[in-house]
């Protein structure tokens, strides 16, 4: 691990460091950044869109495989169907409830992001008008296939799918170009209890920094909510980072606080 104040003369390695971070493959096994394949399912209790995955892999292997519509989604009937497996918070579903009088794919925001990753992933694949598991979707369904998974799902949700997709409020791009480095620095200032206020500053670097605040288009937008939609909530959703709660909004907000989880731990490691 690199220290969070380096020694004199270690600026060089460490900008070094860090252009691999922003440039490297994570599918790479040898690279600054590593993911651990070798999680086993309890390790993953706690990874909401890993549960959710899993839980839509298994159904269309059940049914095999559901409808598409004419504009690529997933069928009313299947994703009322998921509306009612899923892992969701009570508030969410009551509202889903409440407002739909019939549920789309993109009413139920979860499953049609876990649509999107799991083709991305190569886990699952329009054909003849029906979503079908892949070869390898189905390969990963066992238990003791979780990891990979989990690794498979990380590396297609924050390096390959667009985070402006789901995060579509502002556009700050080089967060994404730089997630490596991201991810290095939240592991060295949360491996304890960390305000969110102020975050952004010290984890993105000075031009991501300046990009962020560029984007801030109202006088009620935050740094701290831009970078929740785009980094904060998706890796608390993957169950790599925990929330403690000051505030009463759902999403983690300026008051809250943050640490990495024990999976973070098992799962991510760099290598200068």
């Amino acid at each position: 691990m690199i220290s969070d104040a380096p020694q004199p003369g270690a600026l060089a390695l460490l900008e070094s460091f860090c252009k691999r971070l922003a440039a490297t493959d994570w599918r790479q096994p040898n690279g600054p950044l590593r993911l651990n394949a070798d999680l086993k399912l309890i390790d993953l209790a706690n990874a909401g869109f890993f549960i959710n995955t899993r839980i839509f892999l298994n159904a269309l292997a059940e049914a095999e495989g559901a409808p598409a519509t004419a504009t690529g989604r997933l069928n009313r009937v299947f994703v009322q169907q998921m509306f009612e497996r899923l892992k969701l918070d009570s508030d969410f579903r009551d509202s889903i409830r409440t407002v739909c009088k019939v549920v789309n794919e993109q009413d139920l925001w979860p499953l049609h992001l876990v649509r999107i990753i799991s083709e991305i992933a190569g886990l699952v694949a329009r054909r003849k008008k029906h979503f079908i598991l892949t070869k390898t979707g189905r390969a990963m369904l066992p238990d003791n296939q979780a990891g990979a998974l989990f690794q498979r799902l990380f590396i297609a949700y924050f390096q390959r799918f667009d985070l402006h997709y789901d995060f579509h409020c502002r556009n700050v791009p080089g967060i994404q170009q730089t997630l490596g480095i991201i991810l290095w620095r939240l592991e060295v200032v949360a491996r304890h209890w960390k305000a969110v206020r102020g975050l952004a500053s010290e984890i993105l670097t000075p031009g991501v920094h300046a990009q962020l605040r560029q984007a801030m288009l109202s006088s009620y937008d935050t740094e701290e909510w831009i970078l929740g939609g785009y980094v904060l909530e998706p890796l608390s959703d993957f169950g790599l980072i925990e929330r403690q709660k000051h505030s009463e909004r759902r999403i983690i907000a300026e008051k809250d606080f943050i640490q990495i989880t024990p999976l973070w731990r098992k799962f991510i490691r760099f290598v200068l």
